[in-house]
């Protein structure tokens, strides 16, 4: 039986229950373009602060931008105040998008001090009340997404997913590790199970997906609705729709297809020139570097050319560096 089918979130349903992860500095519009393109069932936009939404910060308010290429997607918002994320979750619900995400886990030191991102979780009751007046002020659905709490002794995962169900969340993500973790050690998939069983909304299990076999276990062990896809998908996004395929042959499982150094070096020259075409030759370069050098990564012939691509300035310099790679 396949495990591959679309998840109905409030008033829209995926096309698949593969989904693309929210990644600061790395999930802008060419990523969410491509990630779609490449059969993600829903993208998310980089974590956006509600503070700098509120205040009309040009540089915040341009990430709330979203393409029709890259839809169904969300707005993730960050923030601990409840009247701030209200006015903020308002202010994005006249952005086009599908849906409204609270960043309930991100376990980066300057959030956590704020009390956002993973600092929502110590208190299910306060946390229960943002999610609500979001829920109130938003025109879209609104999803959470949640780690397993804050430490391995504060663990309270099921109390936060019920108090975000109650909220009138549309659905749960659940990263499977505490803020505390970040990212060491192994997601513990068995929490996503048990808030899976919890919850009457779906639920989309994230953490420790780097093959589409883990997109496949995951789902068959937890009987999550969905699964997220973040860092494997960096300079890899072949994860997606290799993922989306097993999941549809399953219990049948498809040889994945890797992709050949000519369709690595063709995507990312692809994805350089989009962000040079959306963000100029300068900004372009130097924030298409976090993301080519994972497509280029393997490829024997990199090692020797490193220098030459990080150190590249120019569009040029960076074509010729990846181009020299098919030589």
């Amino acid at each position: 039986m396949s495990l591959l089918k679309r998840v109905r979130i409030g008033n829209f349903s995926t096309e698949n229950n593969v989904f693309l992860a929210p990644l600061a500095g790395i999930g802008d519009t060419t990523y969410r373009i491509l990630g779609r393109r490449f059969g993600a069932g829903l993208t998310f936009t980089e974590m956006v602060s509600a503070h700098g939404i509120a205040n009309s910060s040009t540089k915040t308010i341009d990430l709330l931008k979203v393409t029709k290429r890259e839809r169904p997607a969300g707005i993730q918002v960050f923030g601990a105040n409840e009247e701030i994320m209200s006015t903020a979750v308002s202010i994005c619900s006249s952005y086009p998008a599908d849906l409204i995400d609270i960043n309930g886990g991100c376990s980066v030191k300057k959030v956590l001090k704020t009390g956002a991102g993973a600092g929502l979780l110590g208190d299910p009751d306060r946390f229960y009340r943002l999610v609500k007046v979001c829920v109130d002020a938003s025109v879209y659905p609104v999803s959470v997404k949640i780690r397993l709490g804050f430490t391995e002794d504060t663990i309270n995962v099921l109390e936060n997913a019920r108090a975000a169900q109650e909220a009138g969340a549309c659905l749960l993500s659940v990263h499977a590790r505490t803020a505390h973790d970040k990212y060491r050690g192994h997601a513990r998939w068995e929490y996503i199970g048990r808030v899976k069983d919890a919850l009457q909304i779906p639920v989309c299990g994230n953490g420790d997906i780097r093959s589409p076999a883990d997109a496949v276990r995951m789902i068959a062990e937890t009987g999550c609705d969905a699964v997220m896809i973040g860092r494997a998908a960096i300079g890899n996004l072949w994860i997606i729709r290799e993922s989306v395929r097993a999941l549809e042959c399953y219990p049948d499982f498809p040889e994945m297809a890797v992709p050949t150094v000519e369709e690595r070096v063709a995507c990312a020259l692809e994805h350089l020139h989009m962000i040079i075409a959306a963000k100029g030759e300068l900004r372009g370069v130097r924030e298409a570097k976090r993301h080519i050098h994972r497509y280029l990564r393997g490829i024997p012939s990199i090692s020797g050319k490193k220098g030459s691509f990080f150190g590249a300035s120019s569009k040029q310099e960076m074509e010729d560096t990846i181009s020299s790679l098919l030589r």
